[in-house]
């Protein structure tokens, strides 16, 4: 059986209300969370405490959506939560897609949990805590030489996708 426990949850700063409100509904339902606002500490190397925290967890929560901006950190936390997720297989990937999102390309090979926080603001965390339970009893799996090269191909996606981004919003604060 997959443990749940801890979650890394990884999030553009404009959505740091709705991860407030998931680290506290994942905390509730007894499960433990990294989220930097409460975890980073001063004093401490970046890089390292996030590679440690991606290390240790069960779940890597991807939260997405259409006013969320990837930062270079946000660029940085993708891609090792992508490497750790596809070295190891214990390690399991949630994207979380905010509202009427279409879910990045780099996070398409994984099924995406649609939520809307706004339409349904008392029960999207619960819909986020019962896809992480329900994949508790999958089978742990090995990768072909074919997977490993398309998740090469994801992994380079998600730079081109964090640049796109970037000059999107480059492009909107110039407006």
């Amino acid at each position: 059986m997959l443990p749940i426990s801890p979650v890394f949850i990884s999030y553009a700063g404009e959505s740091k209300d709705l991860v407030q409100e998931l680290s506290n509904a994942l905390e509730g339902a007894g499960i433990t969370t990294w989220v930097d606002f409460k975890d980073l500490r001063p004093g401490q190397r970046l890089n390292d405490e996030l590679e440690h925290a991606i290390a240790d967890a069960a779940w890597i929560v991807i939260l997405v959506g259409p006013d969320l901006r990837a930062s270079r950190w946000q660029e940085a936390e993708w891609r090792a939560a992508l490497v750790h997720d596809w070295s190891s297989p214990e390690k399991r990937l949630l994207p979380v897609v905010v509202g009427e999102t279409e879910t990045p390309p780099f996070l398409r090979t994984w099924v995406s949990l649609k939520v809307d926080p706004v339409a349904e603001p008392a029960t999207w965390t619960r819909h986020v805590i019962e896809a992480l339970g329900s994949a508790r009893g999958e089978a742990e799996y090995k990768l072909s030489d074919a997977s490993w090269l398309e998740r090469r191909h994801r992994l380079d996606e998600i730079a081109s996708a964090a640049e796109e981004m970037r000059r999107g919003q480059s492009g909107h604060l110039q407006l």
